[in-house]
């Protein structure tokens, strides 16, 4: 009797996609950088600021899969999305997406800072301009898949005055530009006919998507280790760890049975989850200790 409710609900929990909410933990990098977490005002604001955006983004995924429903049918793993595979409505999602959208909002501009709702706006805008124009120009595509993620980095100073120095700006580039990259190989890894989902893939080969994954992996591993060096000293010790989780990512990302979306391959291999969990932790250690 209760299976069909639970059925719907957890399509509406697949179609909110929570598990992706771990790519806005990105806001909170230059609150914990800058030494500031541990300041109640300043976390309240970035917690404020990491709901908002995961609302937002929740939004975000919704629009995309309703425009792309058609072509994400033909898709040998996004057409089990919940819009493609039909067990929720258009109908029915348009609204939860407007909800979550003015919802984010409201949350980005409750403590009277206009920066985190202008962050907000500009994810939409250029995520909006992503799903109906931008994603079919290659290099473009990939740029703005990582400037989602470098948005999240800079709502979280704007949220707290908090600027990023130069070298955690490179390094937050390359990591985004390298998940990019990295997510492009992983589809057309996986699909057949890349005309028939995503248009862009044809303009890509493998190997110029490999040349550009290992890139920026060395870029993301050397900019790191200068913002170490450059910063708290004592954060030298946490380069080995990162040069482990590039790696570990790669490797990963190697794999035929993983699209490349950095939330899948993170939550997909547990070597790789504990690395980042034990890098999170060493790295508060070495900050605030």
């Amino acid at each position: 009797m209760n299976k069909p409710h639970f059925g719907k609900v957890t399509s509406y929990l697949n179609l909110i996609r929570p598990k992706h909410w771990i790519k806005n933990l990105l806001i909170f990098v230059p609150v914990l950088y800058a030494h500031n977490i541990t300041k109640p005002e300043m976390l309240l604001s970035t917690v404020r600021c990491f709901f908002a955006f995961c609302f937002v983004s929740s939004a975000v995924y919704i629009f995309n899969d309703i425009l792309d429903a058609q072509k994400d049918r033909c898709h040998p793993i996004k057409n089990k999305r919940p819009i493609a595979s039909g067990q929720i409505t258009i109908k029915n999602a348009l609204p939860l997406a407007v909800f979550l959208l003015v919802l984010g909002i409201f949350l980005a501009i409750v403590g009277n800072n206009n920066y985190i709702a202008l962050a907000a706006a500009i994810y939409v805008t250029i995520n909006i301009a992503y799903s109906l124009l931008l994603k079919h120009f290659a290099i473009i595509d990939c740029f703005c898949i990582a400037a989602g993620y470098i948005l999240r980095v800079f709502a979280g100073g704007l949220a707290n005055n908090v600027l990023l120095s130069e070298w955690l700006f490179f390094t937050m580039m390359a990591i985004s530009l390298f998940m990019a990259f990295g997510k492009r190989r992983g589809e057309i890894k996986q699909v057949f006919d890349v005309t028939a989902t995503r248009k862009v893939l044809a303009s890509y080969s493998l190997s110029f998507l490999d040349g550009m994954v290992f890139v920026f992996a060395g870029l993301s591993i050397v900019f790191y280790a200068l913002w170490a060096m450059a910063g708290v000293s004592k954060m030298m010790y946490t380069v080995p760890l990162a040069v482990f989780i590039i790696s570990r990512y790669l490797l990963v990302l190697h794999r035929n049975d993983f699209n490349g979306d950095p939330t899948a391959v993170i939550f997909g291999d547990i070597p790789l989850l504990s690395a980042l969990g034990i890098f999170s932790l060493l790295s508060v250690l070495l900050l605030y200790l």
